[in-house]
């Protein structure tokens, strides 16, 4: 099963390519590019005031409702936005003036902040690292849109890794500093999976060592976890934070938590009938994560039809668990080898409440950057050049959905009706 699996993750597996292949602005550590001494990461709670109209001043502070995320009355709402890529790679990328067309000129409510924990990311300059984060969500406070604080994990796909060990003072630092903001969201771990170890130097996506990561290590993790963002929440006396948990396999097997023996590698297609059980997180403001990549998750596996529906699965489960894409693209799930975006309009008409729950459900698109992938929203070169709307292929239809999506635009070629999922 696995060795038939491969077929039809490859493209996950190989998604730690995308920090292989770097941007053409290389950047050797991140730095921080702020102009002022008044971004820092120093332990004492950020206050801010939200910009009369932003999304942050309309929305407030998100709940969870049953399934539903909806703002700070209880209205059902949707974030939609973009993630960065690793600012060690996209260095150039990631600014006050970067942040301001993203919500000016691509008129997102949500930014994802993919910090990289391995690949040259946090571990190999932490301080730094850290640095930029903290200038993102401030800037992100200032414009009044939401961010996302993304512990990005990648290889290897254990969240209990020792490599990971930081995570706890991590997010104690994190969410300290920000336990009365209303804009900081956090998701606690990228990406989940099987893979270990990559060390083939000929086949760099190649996994060389892989063991099941199932649900219940995932848990194990969150709640070592969510307890010290709440306790941080709870001395200021604000609400919890939305916190978005990752799920096995690339964040594919979002209901694990509720399928005794639902993990990568079960031998199982995802219409088979697994025993139930009830292992979510005990927790409020909860949400599971879900990625796709309009090429790789569909209506079958390349090499078998009719087998690994994505459609027909995440139509159901979405009537199950409160749902956050934090992560697509319109590619294969290296954020290459193709463009699709019929495939694409069918998974973003679903998450405008057509499935079994009718949940309206939030997204990131993959991603930001300039990087050489076709899954990049700019050219190459566009960000040391400060060219914010230089867009490839990706960036073009995505900017068209988040306008369409966040200020009711009409565009009849985005979004079509004719590619909506009816199951």
């Amino acid at each position: 099963y696995f060795l038939r699996m491969k077929k039809v993750l490859l493209g996950l597996v190989a998604l730690a390519m995308l920090g292989i292949t770097s941007c053409k602005n290389d950047a050797a550590a991140p730095q921080s590019t702020s102009t002022t001494d008044s971004v820092t990461c120093a332990a004492t709670a950020s206050k801010y005031v939200y910009p009369e109209g932003s999304p942050v001043a309309k929305y407030g502070k998100l709940k969870v409702n049953h399934l539903q995320l909806c703002d700070q009355y209880g209205v059902p709402v949707q974030l939609a936005g973009l993630s960065t890529m690793g600012w060690q790679w996209c260095g150039d990328c990631y600014n006050r003036e970067a942040i301001e067309a993203m919500k000016n000129d691509w008129n997102i409510n949500v930014l994802r902040l993919a910090m990289y924990v391995e690949e040259g990311g946090y571990n190999t300059t932490p301080e730094a690292t850290f640095n930029k984060l903290c200038e993102m969500i401030d800037i992100c406070g200032e414009l009044g849109i939401y961010c996302i604080v993304d512990w990005h994990i990648l290889t290897p796909g254990n969240p209990l890794a020792e490599c990971y060990s930081g995570a706890k003072d991590f997010f104690q630092r994190v969410s300290s500093k920000y336990a009365g903001a209303d804009h900081v969201l956090y998701e606690l771990c990228n990406e989940p999976n099987n893979c270990q170890e990559k060390n083939n130097p000929e086949k760099p996506w190649e996994c060389t060592r892989e063991e099941n990561v199932t649900w219940d290590m995932i848990a194990e993790y969150a709640n070592g976890i969510i307890p010290l963002i709440h306790a941080n929440a709870d001395s200021v006396g604000a609400p919890h934070p939305i916190i978005i948990v990752g799920t096995p396999q690339w964040c594919q097997l979002v209901d694990a938590s509720l399928k005794e023996g639902m993990y990568q590698g079960n031998g199982k297609d995802l219409s088979d009938p697994l025993p139930a059980r009830d292992a979510r997180l005990k927790y409020d403001n909860i949400m599971y994560t879900f990625h796709f990549y309009a090429l790789e998750h569909k209506e079958s596996a390349d090499d078998k039809p009719g087998y690994y529906n994505f459609y027909s699965y995440m139509y159901d489960v979405l009537n199950t668990l409160p749902v956050f894409c934090t992560e697509y693209g319109v590619t294969f799930a290296d954020g290459d080898r193709g463009i699709d975006l019929e495939r694409t309009d069918k998974w973003l008409l679903m998450f405008q409440g057509n499935n079994a729950g009718k949940q309206i459900v939030s997204h990131c698109n993959w991603s930001f950057s300039d990087n050489e992938r076709l899954s990049s929203a700019l050219v190459p070169g566009a960000c040391a050049r400060k060219e914010w709307n230089n867009v490839t292929t990706s960036g073009e239809y995505v900017k068209k959905v988040l306008k369409v999506i966040n200020t009711g635009a009409e565009d009849t070629t985005v979004l079509k009706p004719s590619n909506l999922y009816v199951k």
